[in-house]
């Protein structure tokens, strides 16, 4: 009876810790775009993490695409039609600005982003729309509902002049502020704003490390993050590499676990941006659910083992006593054919 109740509360365990990972994944849309990207054919999201030492520029940028875009043509993968792009990527950088209505001015954290960055992160939006795919006009500005009602007293302000310095920007949207214990601790207690990264350089304090985002085939393992890394030509290995596709996978969740401690020590000078420490947040969380699901399901199979042993050892029968009775069987029926 003990051994049954000790079974039945792994299982228990089992399912709760597995229904926990799911829910403490399942919002993470910063780590999905791959799956957003094509759910048929195999991609990889990867991050890249500039020591802050270290910047992007627009053209070193550029120069990064068109190697990976090289590196994916030696290897003789090519997009499916003109229209279908092969790859997607974008870089971003973290620091804060102060910016200004004709009435309030303040202070916010900022992200500086390039085109495609909210394919990457698709925050919430509550009025207006992303910036265009190739952000020709770096004039607009994208506020939380925080910012945009300290501003102006409404979330409907799209449209609205916003003053950057001594230049005219104005409002394009207004998103959804996140907010949850991670998120907060994550840095994402102020107001925070998304303007060109150009805008953050120029008028801004940047303070992240520069981020390059990228979704890329990957039709093996580690195929894509051989290609970004050779992209990368980082001969010092100052520059981390995130696949982010498979980071809460079987193998990647293990990682964490056996690296719990010395996961979080850090000798590159980098700063992550708040969607990582969100992310590496609840893979610790995972890591520790992966724990409880091992020893739960160790446990149970040992018990059913167990049990299954005995039952044997118990057992009233034996495999000879069977086959003689199928002997028997063939034989009985064998007469009856034979008489008939």
């Amino acid at each position: 009876r003990k051994g049954f109740l000790t079974f039945i509360i792994c299982i228990l365990l089992f399912v709760i810790t597995t229904l926990g990972t799911w829910f403490a994944t399942k919002d993470l849309f910063d780590q999905q775009t791959a799956e957003r990207w094509s759910s048929e054919t195999e991609y990889a999201q990867l991050s890249c993490f500039y020591p802050i030492s270290q910047s992007l520029s627009d053209f070193e940028f550029q120069s990064l695409h068109h190697a990976v875009e090289d590196g994916l043509k030696k290897a003789s993968i090519e997009a499916e039609s003109e229209n279908v792009k092969l790859f997607v990527d974008a870089y971003s950088v973290s620091g804060t600005i102060n910016i200004a209505s004709p009435s309030h001015e303040m202070e916010v954290s900022a992200v500086g982003v390039s085109d495609n960055f909210f394919l990457f992160h698709p925050v919430t939006l509550l009025q207006g729309a992303y910036f265009d795919e190739h952000m020709i006009m770096k004039d607009g500005v994208i506020l939380d509902e925080e910012a945009a009602f300290q501003l102006y007293g409404s979330n409907d302000v799209v449209g609205m002049p916003l003053y950057i310095g001594n230049a005219q920007f104005y409002v394009r949207g207004v998103v959804k502020k996140a907010d949850g214990y991670f998120a907060k601790k994550a840095g994402l207690t102020a107001s925070t704003c998304y303007v060109a990264v150009e805008t953050l350089e120029k008028y801004g304090i940047t303070e992240g490390s520069y981020t390059y985002e990228v979704v890329m085939p990957n039709p093996v393992d580690d195929f894509a993050t051989g290609i970004i890394k050779s992209a990368l030509n980082d001969t010092e290995q100052k520059i981390e590499v995130v696949e982010n596709s498979t980071r809460f996978s079987f193998d990647a969740k293990k990682d964490v676990v056996l690296d719990f401690g010395t996961r979080s020590m850090s000798r590159n000078s980098i700063i992550y941006p708040y969607w990582e420490n969100i992310a590496r947040a609840c893979e610790d969380v995972c890591g520790i659910l992966f724990i409880i699901q091992t020893v739960s399901a160790l446990i149970a199979a040992g018990l059913l083992i167990i049990y299954l042993w005995k039952q044997y050892k118990e057992r009233k029968w034996s495999l000879r006593g069977i086959w003689e009775r199928i002997q028997k069987m063939w034989k009985s029926r064998r007469n009856i054919l034979k008489k008939q």
